[in-house]
């Protein structure tokens, strides 16, 4: 899977807000690629924010 590819989809799966995506975004909060690193936290952080204040990503 390219980072790009791989970023998207970590980015999907933070927006759901599901916590059934929590241990499918997980192992990459240790994934070699830094984007792919950084957008599992981003997508991590949308997962378990109590009361969203808006969007955790810039894009």
């Amino acid at each position: 899977m390219t980072g790009t590819v791989l970023a998207d989809t970590l980015y999907i799966r933070g927006a759901t807000h599901g916590p059934q995506a929590r241990p499918l975004i997980e192992p990459f909060l240790r994934y070699p690629e830094p984007e792919a690193r950084e957008e599992a936290r981003l997508a991590a952080a949308e997962i378990t924010a109590d009361e969203p204040e808006g969007p955790t990503h810039n894009s």
